[in-house]
């Protein structure tokens, strides 16, 4: 049993190409790269103004409903 294991693992790393490859190239030294330095930005700090007590900010303007229907009839007609 442990034969017919070995078998057909070593048949499917010949067929996926594992047991024929070449060995990978010698590692040829790489000369290190100058090291740069970072310079650290100052961080942006946002502050919004105070709001005074029970003071409510406006609310953003609502959008306006555009009847499609009537926009498509006026164009068909002219």
């Amino acid at each position: 049993m442990i034969k017919y294991i070995a078998f057909g693992t070593s048949v499917l790393l010949m067929l996926g190409g594992c047991a024929g490859q070449e060995q990978p190239a010698p590692i040829v030294a790489v000369p290190p790269k100058p090291v740069i330095q970072t310079v650290e930005k100052p961080k942006v700090v946002v502050t919004h103004a105070p709001l005074k007590k029970g003071e409510v900010p406006p609310l953003p303007e609502r959008e306006k409903d555009i009847d499609l229907d009537s926009a498509v009839d006026g164009a068909l007609n002219g």
